[in-house]
């Protein structure tokens, strides 16, 4: 009897059926084709009005979506036949009739079309196609799903091999779903919305390695032209590296708690429930700290999958140009602009002048402009087009009306275009500027300092000679500064040589001249050339006097020089000229071994030169050169005098700073700490006074710090009271004075209390 009852409920009772169903799926095959013919029926009912919630359709999609497709021992699906067309319904449904469906119904349709794809029974490319077109939909929680289902099923397409033809479709209809947004009314348009989340997958999916190819980097790319605001900043954050979308939530936050879970364990009843789920926890805990631990990507390495950089710069130049938008977008914008031409090294002529008009110090986010003008400088940029930008630089912000850390960036800003452009300076200028060395604040001090160790190493002979420091006055005369549009590439020449040959410690890569050279160079200067002035004219000869003998020679009332003393005559004169007898042989023998080296350096060149020209190199060469090249970065970083620097600031290079960018903090330079205002002290002395009791008498307050006369009177020997007037009278009161007394006081506390 009680299977005849469940037998009849079975077409109305659906969540009994299918608990049924999985059990024996044979058994209540019947019953399953009748609710799918069921299925039919209402679907055709529907399409007359789909606008409507109906409930029996809704829950009849529910179960035929999960019902049938329960896998029987893990081998095959039960009822294949029945529900081929199943998906391929809902899939024309909800593309026929997506904007007017009810948002519940319109998710329990997605829902069933996410479980047949997990179970792999659509294909890929139409459903996520279909989930593409939903994104037009105005139902967020729609949109999410969708987005979470998408990125998934994306990378798990691509786990074990790359799925090509897939990619290329769906890459595809992304940048239709992008190009359907330009015409876009504004940012809350259908189009927009799609556009928007079309855009965030494509990011997604590439900072996840999984589309790190040049056609999703072109397809975001085209996103930077986009006219709704939104879109296009997001396009923006991805080439400059930004990752804004990504969740804010703290990792850190929804770490369990470890020793909790192990003290809970210790002192509570063990049961293998709760050592599933410590296990668990520590599995959740070495996934984090294994996740933390890998090395964090950046997106700079999109910069050079773009197709066009020249084209793209310049039509994102034009279109910022012509554009209204915010100053932040305007901003980021300038930024993506300067990166690309500082990393592809592009010309684009008219950027400049737009920067000068921008490098006022009243201007706002002024700093961030000047690192943009300086990531936007590059030795091919013609000089007298930067020249503008330094000069205005130096007369807007190097001078002694502005402030100090004004004058402090503007002279950072001038080193960094200038490490990147040194052509764009001019002797006058430089020399101007470098008489900020003594300034009395130490940033404007700092940054003139550096500007002069920037030429010490890249031009000295812009500065004046008491400026060029003795490593560059070692090399002045072996000095030649680079022309606009010349390359150096000697050292490459050298390391395809080494390479080639397979000799990895040849020390002729690399010429140690700093030594003899440097002394023959200052001996020269001082015994035979003479020595030159600030404005570069040449004194008169003059013989080297020790100090002692100058010393000797005050003291006797005599001017170094008099009496033919100074001419070498005389005692000290011919230890002079017996002492000047060695260096001349010495610096002969240097000037020898100087030119040897640069004979063999010359074949070497030329050597290294017919073999860049006649060999065809390997991958494996190109591997050895660039270790070639990173072991003498090491060794100009151990040893300096080897590269014929300073050895106190080495030439700054892209590869210090990351891809082409220039950080704020090089700009603003160090700073002090600023003098505080008047809010600022108030604010000051009020957080200092938090929890301290408020200055002033504490008369009349319950908390005192002593006791009254009175008082202490109580706690004091009878015979150190016994002479007093109040103890003498007390004794000689009667007793209906004592009762008055003692009525008076009850009464008095009595209203105490009150």
């Amino acid at each position: 009897m009680g299977k005849r009852n469940r037998a009849a409920l079975l077409p109305t009772n659906l969540p009994q059926l299918q608990n049924l169903i999985k059990r024996d799926p044979k058994s209540y095959r019947e019953e399953f084709l009748q609710q799918l013919r069921h299925f039919e029926s209402s679907l055709a009912i529907f399409e007359l009005r789909p606008e409507e919630l109906s409930i029996d359709f809704q829950e009849l999609i529910n179960f035929i979506s999960q019902a049938p497709f329960v896998w029987l021992l893990s081998v095959s699906p039960c009822y294949p036949e029945e529900t081929k067309d199943f998906p391929d319904k809902i899939i024309a449904l909800l593309s026929k009739h997506y904007q007017i469906l009810n948002p519940d119904l319109r998710r329990i349709m997605v829902q069933a079309l996410v479980l047949l794809r997990n179970r792999e029974l659509v294909s890929s490319t139409s459903l996520l196609s279909l989930f593409f077109t939903l994104f037009r939909c105005r139902d967020k929680q729609l949109r999410d799903t969708l987005y979470n289902h998408i990125v998934n099923d994306i990378k798990a397409s691509n786990q074990k091999a790359r799925n090509n033809k897939m990619n290329k479709t769906l890459q595809g209809f992304m940048y239709t779903m992008l190009t359907s947004a330009e015409g876009a009314a504004g940012t809350g348009s259908e189009n927009a919305i799609a556009a928007k989340r079309s855009l965030d997958i494509c990011i997604e999916l590439y900072r996840k390695n999984i589309w790190n190819d040049a056609k999703t980097v072109n397809v975001i790319a085209h996103a930077c032209f986009s006219p709704v605001t939104k879109i296009m900043v997001t396009a923006i954050q991805f080439f400059l590296g930004h990752n804004d979308d990504v969740e804010d939530s703290d990792d850190d936050d929804e770490l369990p708690d470890i020793k909790a879970l192990q003290h809970k364990q210790l002192v509570s009843k063990k049961t293998k429930a709760k050592q599933k789920h410590m296990d668990r926890m520590m599995a959740t805990l070495k996934k984090k700290q294994k996740a933390k631990k890998k090395a964090e990507t950046f997106n700079f390495s999109a910069l050079h999958l773009l197709n066009d950089p020249q084209g793209f710069t310049e039509k994102l130049y034009k279109h910022l140009a012509t554009s209204r938008e915010r100053h932040e977008v305007q901003l980021m914008a300038l930024n993506l602009i300067s990166r690309i031409v500082g990393v592809h090294k592009l010309v684009v002529l008219g950027l400049y002048p737009f920067l000068q008009k921008k490098l006022q110090p009243t201007q706002k986010d002024v700093t961030q402009i000047i690192a943009i003008t300086a990531q936007a400088s590059h030795d091919l940029v013609p000089p007298d087009v930067l020249e503008p930008v330094i000069q205005t630089l130096a007369n807007n912000f190097v001078t002694e009306h502005c402030s100090a850390e004004v004058m402090a960036a503007g002279l950072n800003g001038i080193r960094e275009i200038c490490s990147r452009s040194p052509l764009a300076m001019n002797a006058t200028l430089l020399q101007d500027l470098t008489e900020y060395k003594n300034h009395r604040d130490k940033g404007v001090m700092m940054a003139s300092r550096s500007l002069i160790g920037l030429f010490r190493e890249i031009n000295p002979e812009l500065l004046k000679k008491k400026d060029r420091g003795r490593s560059a006055a070692m090399n002045m005369k072996t000095f030649r500064p680079t022309m606009y549009g010349e390359t150096h590439n000697d050292m490459d020449l050298e390391d395809l040589q080494e390479a080639s040959e397979d000799e990895e410690d040849q020390e002729g890569g690399w010429i140690n001249v700093s030594d003899d050279e440097g002394d023959l160079n200052i001996k020269l200067s001082d015994d035979e050339s003479g020595s030159e002035d600030e404005d570069g004219n040449k004194k008169p000869k003059q013989k080297r006097i020790s100090a002692n003998k100058e010393r000797r020679m005050k003291k006797k009332g005599r001017l170094p020089g008099e009496d033919g003393e100074g001419e070498g005559e005389g005692e000290d004169g011919d230890q002079l000229q017996q002492q000047q007898q060695p260096a001349r042989e010495e610096s002969e023998a240097a000037k020898a071994k100087r030119l040897q080296q640069e004979a063999e350096r010359k074949e070497r060149l030329q050597m290294a030169q017919k073999l860049a020209t006649t060999k065809i190199l390997t991958p494996a060469d190109f591997a050895k050169l660039e270790q070639l090249k990173l072991q003498r970065q090491a060794d100009s970083k151990v040893n300096p005098q080897r590269s014929g620097g300073s050895g106190k600031r080495p030439a700054p290079t892209d590869a210090d700073v990351g891809e082409g960018e220039v950080s704020l903090g090089s700009i603003i330079g160090p700073r002090k700490k600023a003098k505080q205002d008047y809010e600022a002290r108030m604010d000051s002395i009020k957080a200092g006074r938090e929890g301290r009791e408020k200055f002033g008498s504490r008369k009349g307050k319950e908390e005192r710090g002593s006791t009254t006369n009175k008082e202490k009177s109580k706690g004091k020997n009878f015979m150190m009271m016994a002479h007093k007037r109040e103890v003498r009278e007390k004794k000689k009161m009667s007793l209906r004075d004592k009762q008055i007394q003692l009525q008076a006081h009850i009464k008095k506390q009595k209203m105490r209390k009150k």
